[in-house]
């Protein structure tokens, strides 16, 4: 337990070195998930659009 409440103190006391760069990460990762999300799910919908004519073709053989 004091492990813990040490690297948590010593967290704290450090906030003002790493607080910029954690704000500039969620910065950077509030522009890039919403694209990230859309181009996996682009991925999704031709991988399952492919599947599926796939299984057509299969099945008209």
């Amino acid at each position: 337990m004091e492990h813990t409440t040490t690297a948590v103190a010593a967290s704290a006391v450090a906030t003002p070195v790493w607080l910029p760069w954690l704000y500039s990460a969620s910065e950077t990762a509030a522009v890039v998930a919403p694209i990230l999300g859309v181009i996996w799910l682009l991925v999704q919908i031709t991988s399952k659009s492919i599947e599926t004519v796939q299984k057509i073709r299969d099945r008209d053989e």
